[in-house]
């Protein structure tokens, strides 16, 4: 391999956004959402197959 003179430690260096650790309100709120979204779909798919409605 080439070497370009670029080491690896400082290889996008400054370019990738450090990640915050994830709050517990942050978790809970996602997990809501997730479990409203999955509520609605099956709703909308039970109504299509007629189990509603």
């Amino acid at each position: 391999m080439a070497d370009l003179g670029i080491s690896h430690a400082h290889v996008n260096h400054g370019s990738v956004p450090t990640k915050k650790p994830l709050t517990a309100r942050h978790r809970l709120q996602t997990m809501l959402h997730g479990a409203i979204f999955t509520a609605a779909f099956l709703f909308v798919v039970a109504m299509v197959c007629g189990v509603v409605g």
